[in-house]
């Protein structure tokens, strides 16, 4: 029978690599970069509409891989001897968990900032001192998600090595494959 670490550990590596490549994409290849100041002339209440269509896409995503990559590499840290790889599936587990937590810690009362702002310009223009909070908020914002990109990688980091140093993908395949009867 195999081994529930091996899955573990490719199950974090997959959701980890979502978590961090695509907050990371996200961030700064999609389309919040055209919310940034000094990037587009977009005017602030396109840029909130932005980053809400962004916001309300991703939190789904990001928060069920965030979880996945925890659980599964708390998972294979737990299944690992004691040691040097055990301790660094630990550290990439404690970065996921504080990832969720620091996110409705410092990012959540941004959040419903800009949200109740985007509902608000529905019904109403923007006066010009609501233009400079919206984009303070969401200068604000891309500042904290520099938080929670960092402890992605760090997630990413520590499964991709124990992924490297256990042969996890590659040892399960050849021996099912050559040695089954």
């Amino acid at each position: 029978m195999a081994s529930l670490r091996p899955i573990a550990l490719v199950v974090g590596l997959a959701a980890s690599s979502y978590y961090a490549f695509g907050n990371v994409f996200g961030a700064y290849m999609g389309i919040m970069p055209a919310t940034a100041r000094g990037q587009t002339k977009i005017p602030a209440v396109d840029r909130l509409a932005l980053w809400d269509y962004s916001y309300q896409v991703a939190k789904f995503h990001m928060g069920f891989t965030g979880a996945s990559s925890f659980l599964a590499i708390t998972t294979a840290a737990y299944l690992t001897s004691e040691g040097p790889l055990r301790n660094i599936l630990s550290a990439g587990a404690l970065a996921a968990f504080a990832a969720a937590v620091y996110t409705p810690l410092f990012m959540r009362s941004g959040n419903n900032e800009l949200m109740a702002s985007f509902r608000a310009s529905a019904v109403k223009p923007m006066e010009p001192g609501e233009e400079k909070r919206v984009l303070d908020l969401l200068d604000k914002w891309r500042s904290l998600h520099r938080v929670r990109i960092t402890l992605g990688l760090v997630t990413w980091v520590a499964s991709a090595t124990a992924v490297l140093a256990t042969d996890a993908i590659i040892q399960p395949v050849f021996s099912l494959s050559w040695t089954s009867k």
